[in-house]
C-alpha cells in the first residue's frame, strides 16, 4: 500500500500509519486533495466527525487545515492505536477525542443527546463492500449543524438516491476517482 501523508496544512507531508485491518483502503490524496479543495474555508474552525477513521486521516488532514475539533470512531483497536500515533506525529494536543465504537452506536447516542457540539463537517469512509447506511444517513441528520456537511466516500454499487430517499438529506456534489466515489451531502 502506498504511504498516506497530510497534504496541507500545519502537519504537511506528514507520513501516516495505517492500520492492519483487512479490507483497510487509505482514502488517495488525490481524493483527499478534491475533497478539501471543495470544502474550502468551511473547515476553518470547523467540528468534525471521522466515522469509519481507519488511520483518522480525514480528520487530520481536517484540523491541520484549520478545524477546531475533530472526534475519530473506529471500532477496530488496532485503528484507534493509529489514530492516536498519527496524531501524535502530527502534533495535535487538546483537539480531538478518539472513541472505539461501531459508527452507527456512536451517532445513535450522539443523535440521541443534546450534546452542545454538533458537526459542521462528518466524514464518512466504510469499506466499499458495506453498502447498507440508511440508519446511518438518517441518524446524521440529528448531528448536523446547520450547514453542516457529510462527506461520503464510497464505491460504485452505492445507489445514493435509494439511501437518501425517505430523509432530509441531499446531494450537493458528486466526484468519481476510478472506482472511488465522493458525494458531499447536506440538509
Amino acid at each position: 500500500m502506498k504511504p498516506i501523508r497530510v497534504t496541507s496544512g500545519t502537519a504537511k507531508n506528514t507520513k501516516l500509519n495505517t492500520p492492519q485491518t483487512e479490507g483497510f483502503r487509505a482514502v488517495q490524496d488525490i481524493v483527499k486533495q478534491s475533497v478539501f479543495s471543495i470544502l474550502g474555508d468551511k473547515v476553518k474552525d470547523a467540528v468534525c466527525l471521522d466515522l469509519y477513521a481507519g488511520s483518522g486521516s480525514l480528520g487530520i488532514e481536517a484540523l491541520s487545515r484549520g478545524a477546531k475539533w475533530c472526534d475519530f470512531v473506529d471500532k477496530d483497536y488496532d485503528a484507534k492505536r493509529v489514530i492516536l500515533e498519527n496524531l501524535a506525529k502530527c502534533k495535535f494536543e487538546g483537539n480531538y477525542e478518539v472513541f472505539m465504537k461501531s459508527a452507527v452506536k456512536f451517532v445513535e447516542k450522539a443523535a440521541g443527546t443534546d450534546r452542545l457540539a454538533k458537526y459542521d463537517l462528518v466524514f464518512l469512509d466504510p469499506f466499499y463492500e458495506n453498502t447498507y447506511h440508511k440508519h446511518l444517513i438518517k441518524l446524521s441528520e440529528n448531528i448536523l449543524n446547520r450547514g453542516g456537511l457529510i462527506i461520503f466516500m464510497h464505491g460504485e454499487n452505492l445507489d445514493m438516491k435509494k439511501l437518501l430517499a425517505d430523509t432530509k438529506i441531499k446531494i450537493i456534489t458528486q466526484r468519481k476517482f476510478g472506482k472511488s466515489y465522493f458525494d458531499i451531502l447536506s440538509l
